[in-house]
């Protein structure tokens, strides 16, 4: 075997690389300015350290990444997935819509409002929630709901609310709804105005000294969400949970 020990290895015509058709065992640091040709998965072999890698990778990935990835930031664009991979989530925090074909929880829990007195207010869209909790009302109650999307990818839904009153001596129904600042009332005539739906056409009183549950469900008979007037709204009363 013989060594040959030089500073510098050109090719015979000036300014031309050497070639090496039958390769080159290296078993010291290579170091090159740049690297060009095709370099396929299938023509490694060995180990790759990790930190010898650079903070970012601009390129695309094929072939199987195993490893961890401690720190991500944000991408313009999120690429595909494709075979089987498995993603682990401990938690997200999402502030803006999700729209799902078909979603199935193990629990869940709706977010309450407590309200003290006659008018409660939920906000749809900035996560006032559903459900209102009235403890000390003094008159009939009304039920204000603002933010309720008007925009076309909120056609044909039907959305839902409760009132739950605390009553003292004297009882009181929830017996006025707004919905993005259109009244519903119990009071309304039937054919000209928008109005609640009571069960056998009246308004449930309540009862003294227990819970009452005014449940209130919109149904877009129109279709278009571009205006609340196109809601009926249906409500049942479910009373006289006791307290003692």
């Amino acid at each position: 075997m013989s060594q040959l020990s030089v500073d510098s290895i050109t090719g015979r015509v000036s300014g031309s690389a050497p070639s090496l058709p039958n390769g080159a065992v290296v078993t010291g640091v290579v170091t090159a300015t740049s690297f060009s040709g095709s370099l396929a998965a299938t023509n490694l072999t060995g180990t790759i350290d990790d930190a010898r890698l650079p903070a970012t990778i601009t390129s695309d990935i094929t072939g199987n990444v195993t490893g961890n990835a401690d720190t991500a930031t944000l991408a313009t664009n999120a690429q595909g997935l494709t075979g089987t991979p498995t993603i682990a989530i401990s938690g997200v925090s999402d502030v803006g819509i999700s729209t799902l074909t078909d979603l199935r929880l193990a629990s869940i829990a709706d977010k309450t409002t407590l309200v003290n007195g006659n008018t409660v207010t939920l906000s749809y869209n900035t996560g006032g929630g559903n459900v209102a909790i009235c403890t000390t009302p003094s008159g009939p109650i009304t039920l204000n709901v603002n933010g309720i999307p008007t925009t076309s990818d909120f056609d044909n839904r039907a959305i839902s609310f409760a009132v739950i009153v605390q009553q003292g001596t004297t009882a009181y129904a929830c017996s006025s709804v707004t919905l993005n600042g259109v009244a519903f009332g119990s009071n309304a005539t039937v054919g000209v105005q928008t109005h609640i739906s009571y069960t056998g056409g009246t308004v449930g009183t309540g009862n003294t000294s227990g819970y009452d549950v005014f449940n209130f469900t919109g149904i877009n008979t129109v279709g278009s969400a571009s205006t609340t007037t196109n809601y009926k709204l249906l409500s049942n009363v479910n009373g006289d949970y006791r307290l003692y």
